[in-house]
């Protein structure tokens, strides 16, 4: 898991996958952190995003660098709702804090996989590394 995590916290912009209505919805994504609660995503509750994850707790989060190595993750999200992985994304994420400020945080919605599977892919030699948290 060690490895997997260091390439995510290197490559922590991705795209997240859900389901919309029993099809599949893709959009540009940023795992925030990974703590021992598990991996930590955040987005809007103005957003089809919150309601797909209310409907459908299941995600597959991936990540590629640039050399076309890649991550997986997937898994059952939970919303948080304790103010400190409010404050943890904010510390955490330039680009959140672009977005949420005084005025506006209470649309921040938290959101985290506290269990997933992973699955780490090598380009050059085709050698994957799979695990669970």
């Amino acid at each position: 898991m060690k490895k997997i995590i260091e390439f995510l916290n290197q490559n922590k912009f991705g795209n997240l996958a859900t389901c919309n209505n029993y099809k599949p919805d893709t959009r540009p994504f940023e795992l925030v952190f990974y703590c021992d609660k598990g991996m930590f995503f955040y987005t809007s509750s103005d957003v089809d995003l919150t309601n797909q994850l209310i409907t459908n707790p299941n995600i597959c989060f991936c990540a590629t660098d640039s050399n076309y190595n890649y991550v997986k993750v997937s898994g059952s999200v939970i919303f948080s709702v304790e103010s400190e992985d409010k404050v943890k994304i904010l510390e955490k994420s330039e680009f959140a804090k672009t977005i949420y400020n005084d005025s506006n945080i209470d649309k921040m919605k938290v959101f985290f996989l506290p269990h997933g599977k992973c699955m780490m892919h090598f380009h050059i030699d085709n050698k994957v590394i799979t695990d669970e948290f």
